[in-house]
């Protein structure tokens, strides 16, 4: 008996060192203080980090993770400055507007006078 057990526990022991660099989702999950369900939608959606599928098992490679939190980081939005708002001054105009005279266009349209 003590060699089937000794034998069980070296196949785990390899199986591990195998996924040693990988995160199962709960995993994944606790990491970064969301649910499993979060970490679906973002891959259902393609934002969360690239993840590796056997058979129904989902891994994900700790390297992918990181470069995917390095290409998410976004610098701090800088103070935005106070505006000053500046009152726009009347354009000069160089031609004289001219007055229209509707009341001479009004008389000549067959009006009642």
């Amino acid at each position: 008996m003590p060699e089937i057990q000794s034998s069980e526990s070296q196949e785990s022991d390899r199986l591990s060192s195998i996924l040693a660099g990988y995160l199962t989702p709960k995993e994944l999950a606790g990491a970064f203080g969301v649910t499993e369900r979060t970490i679906a939608r973002w891959h259902r959606h393609r934002q969360g980090p690239p993840r590796v599928t056997i058979g129904r098992k989902v891994y994900y490679r700790r390297e992918s993770v990181n470069a995917w939190l390095t290409e998410c980081e976004r610098p701090e939005p800088r103070a935005r400055a106070t505006r000053v708002l500046r009152v726009r001054q009347p354009v000069q105009s160089s031609v004289p507007l001219e007055r229209n005279h509707l009341s001479a266009v009004a008389g000549s349209g067959g009006g009642n006078d």
